[in-house]
């Protein structure tokens, strides 16, 4: 039988004694070693050599955010070949992040990377759950990033692991090589038969899937559902004033981590037909400087940015210069069409994007702007003032 796992492709997971039509369990099975049948991180031991690094390690979803980004969730990005993944740290008041099995093998993995000992590094291959008894492969994973953040864990805030992995440019993946892998007896030929993006990335050259991104999205894809939490804070912000609204954009945008850059919001008075100008800087030793404005409007759920609202920013631009346009609302066919095939240095933020931005910096309580963080941000409004 031909044992190989492609990309977007899905197989049966079937939990019971004989595993007669069982896709995934079963097929990683091996006179010992295998992936087991529980937890989201699982590692199939070598065989013949003792070693706590796994010979390969098998991550499967069960929660994923598409239509909307929620960093308590796995995020799975075809359009950039990227998979944000958390590790399996749970509310736990005995252990912490670095007790977990899954986690201990994430983080040991990385410090192979580390130290640039790429032979023992292990492949990592990727699952969702996308109904009982059935989970879709997503690809053939390398770990790029792992960094200690804060979980969300059935509303307790919980310090986790959160992995970045590239998916790789490798359609299928044969079950016979991840079997020679676990039955290897000398790590110095681990990787003899492995498939050619894996071989290219430890050599250093990462090859990533490439999928023409979409560019030109619809208003449900720019808008959180109707009558959700997320709704809800878009309400909230609409129901600011244009100052306080425009005041609450920058504070987020100071807050965004990640993100080197210098933000001053304008005087009411005399903004220049802009609300906000600054610079981000990409650090040493690139270390250049990028200026920009912004304009932060609000808009009715119903009504669009059209591309005219967009031109005015993009006419008060210099030679060098960056735009930033942030809406609660969403941006017309047109709108975007304008920027993609005009070329602008615009970037173009909906009112999802502010709802991730308000969820990434955990300020959102049940549909709610964290009161004590709002109050503080429309203070300093009135103290400016």
């Amino acid at each position: 039988m031909d044992k190989k796992y492609r990309i977007g492709h899905t197989y049966k997971d079937i939990l019971s004694v004989s595993r007669k039509n069982d896709e995934f369990v079963s097929w990683f099975s091996l006179n010992g070693s295998g992936i087991g049948n529980s937890g989201g991180i699982r590692a199939a031991k070598y065989l013949n050599i003792k070693s706590q690094i796994p010979a390969y390690i098998v991550l499967i979803t069960r929660n994923t955010s598409h239509r909307w980004y929620n960093p308590w969730e796995d995020i799975i990005d075809y359009s950039t070949g990227t998979i944000f993944y958390w590790g399996d740290a749970k509310f736990d008041s005995k252990k912490n992040y670095s007790d977990f099995r899954g986690n201990k093998h994430l983080v040991r993995t990385f410090e192979r990377i580390l130290e640039n000992n790429m032979q023992d590094v292990p492949p990592i291959l990727h699952f969702s759950k996308v109904e009982k008894g059935v989970v879709k492969f997503n690809g053939l994973c390398a770990l790029t990033k792992l960094e200690l953040t804060w979980f969300e864990d059935k509303g307790n805030p919980v310090k986790n692991y959160r992995s970045e992995l590239a998916i790789l440019d490798e359609e299928k993946v044969d079950v016979a090589w991840l079997h020679d892998r676990a039955k290897c007896t000398d790590l110095n030929y681990v990787n003899y038969n492995a498939p050619n993006a894996w071989k290219d990335y430890i050599k250093g050259n990462i090859k990533k899937l490439n999928i023409w991104s979409k560019s030109i999205f619809n208003k449900e894809e720019q808008l959180p559902p109707f009558n959700s939490n997320e709704a809800a804070l878009l309400k909230q912000l609409h129901e600011l004033t244009p100052i306080q609204f425009e005041a609450v954009v920058v504070e987020l945008f100071k807050n965004l981590p990640h993100v080197n850059h210098k933000i001053v919001r304008t005087r009411p008075t005399a903004d220049g037909g802009f609300d906000f100008y600054g610079q981000f800087s990409i650090p040493y030793p690139v270390k250049y400087e990028i200026e920009f404005l912004g304009e932060a409007k609000k808009y009715f759920r119903d009504s669009p940015v059209r591309p005219n609202h967009v031109s005015r920013l993009v006419a008060r631009l210099r030679r060098g210069q960056f735009g930033i346009f942030v809406t609660t609302s969403y941006y017309t066919p047109q709108t975007q069409k304008e920027v993609l095939e005009d070329g602008y240095p615009v970037k173009l933020f909906t009112g999802n994007d502010l709802v991730n931005i308000l969820k990434e910096l955990r300020l959102d309580e049940n549909g709610k702007i964290k009161n004590v963080w709002l109050e503080t941000v429309l203070n300093k409004i009135e103290i400016i003032q």
